[in-house]
């Protein structure tokens, strides 16, 4: 269990170093070279559909960080995690911490061509930071106290 936790937390850190860089990486591109908003629908409705991508981001989050990570928890708190799941938790996570900064990245350089603004980018590098930050590997740990798992 503890080198799970490792490799979680390893990888974890490596995603928030991958979302910053790619913010950074905005901000130099945003800075030399200028992205104008698409003609084909007018700029409110640019707006309203990358304010529909935050939106959506957001809900898809709270999704995959169920499926991926949560139920879990749920199980180490009721005590009925068997071994078979330590193969799928192990999956699931590493899975959960590619997505949210790949999904981001994605949906943020979207945004930022709908809208012209790095703001945006930089929005949805925000919002994978925050989800990086806050899901932390150790409390599989600490809700797993009671059972002994290797």
């Amino acid at each position: 269990m503890q080198e799970l936790l490792v490799s979680l937390n390893k990888r974890r850190i490596i995603a928030i170093y991958i979302v910053i860089l790619f913010a950074s990486l905005a901000l130099v591109f945003s800075y030399n070279f200028q992205i104008t908003a698409p003609s084909y629908f007018d700029e409110k409705y640019n707006i309203i559909f990358a304010n529909g991508l935050i939106l959506y981001k957001l809900i898809e989050l709270i999704i995959i960080y169920y499926l991926l990570f949560y139920r879990y928890l749920i199980r180490f708190k009721r005590n009925t995690y068997v071994k078979e799941h330590f193969v799928k938790l192990k999956k699931h996570t590493k899975l959960f911490f590619f997505l949210v900064p790949q999904g981001n990245t994605i949906f943020g350089i979207i945004a930022y061509k709908l809208s012209g603004s790095v703001l945006y980018f930089l929005l949805f590098s925000f919002i994978a930071l925050v989800t990086l930050i806050l899901v932390n590997p150790n409390t599989i740990q600490k809700n797993s106290n009671s059972q002994n798992l290797n």
